[in-house]
């Protein structure tokens, strides 16, 4: 597949999503405006009704019946792909507006191009990107980390934007429910020895999503999690 010849069709794009509000309908319409419709939305025990505006637009959506967090919610999506659909690549995109859905293509077009198996839309290599201190801050400590687990340097382990091969995602099984399941993508991709490229992305944090997430107990709790998983249970 040339970088020019993307067939759409075969192109699945996943989106977590728990009390996103209209947000989660705008990412999902800015989608289908690009031409991609095979989408499947993992609705986490939301309590907004977000999901039920989704019902008439041609949307898979899957349900938790728990809050079980947004790494629960992407192996959820990755695994009712990776058991039910036929696919050449599959995207994970955040439901909160944050990341512009027209970096779709570029990001498909570089990780076609590369042959990459996993490839991370990266915040932090375009100076325009207004983050917010507190998410550098988190982000790079969680770099930290991710780095001395894979033995590589990692620059962006908490981007949620991300293109998988069709391989990756036969060999990538996600056991982090929590926000720590995107440091373990790229862990498990670098000890299966496979292709990890970064491709710089948009990004935007409007006042109303600034905030989420950025618990730094809850945080440390997740990591301390993730380093016993990964390092002593091997997983």
């Amino acid at each position: 597949m040339s970088e020019l010849s993307i067939d759409k069709s075969r192109i699945v794009i996943v989106i977590p999503t728990y009390n996103e509000g209209d947000r989660l309908e705008r990412v999902v319409n800015a989608i289908q405006k690009l031409g991609y419709h095979k989408i499947v939305v993992v609705d986490d025990n939301s309590v907004d009704g977000s999901v039920n505006n989704l019902r008439s637009k041609e949307v898979i959506v899957l349900q938790h019946v728990l809050n079980r967090g947004s790494g629960a919610s992407t192996e959820t999506g990755l695994s009712f792909v990776r058991e039910t659909m036929d696919f050449d690549a599959l995207i994970t995109i955040d439901a909160d507006t944050q990341h512009d859905p027209t970096d779709i293509d570029i990001l498909l077009k570089e990780h076609f191009r590369q042959e990459a198996d996993l490839t991370i839309g990266n915040r932090f290599m375009s100076d325009s990107n207004d983050i917010p201190d507190k998410t550098k801050f988190y982000n790079g400590i969680a770099n930290i980390t991710t780095s001395i687990i894979c033995g590589k340097r990692v620059y962006d382990s908490q981007s949620g934007f991300k293109v998988f091969s069709r391989s990756a995602i036969k060999q990538i099984e996600l056991n982090q429910d929590r926000f720590a399941h995107c440091s373990e993508a790229l862990i498990k991709a670098h000890r299966l020895g496979l292709k990890v490229i970064d491709v710089p992305i948009k990004v935007y944090y409007p006042v109303e999503i600034r905030d989420k997430g950025q618990n730094l107990v809850n945080g440390i709790k997740t990591f301390i999690n993730l380093i016993q998983n990964m390092l002593f249970k091997n997983n």
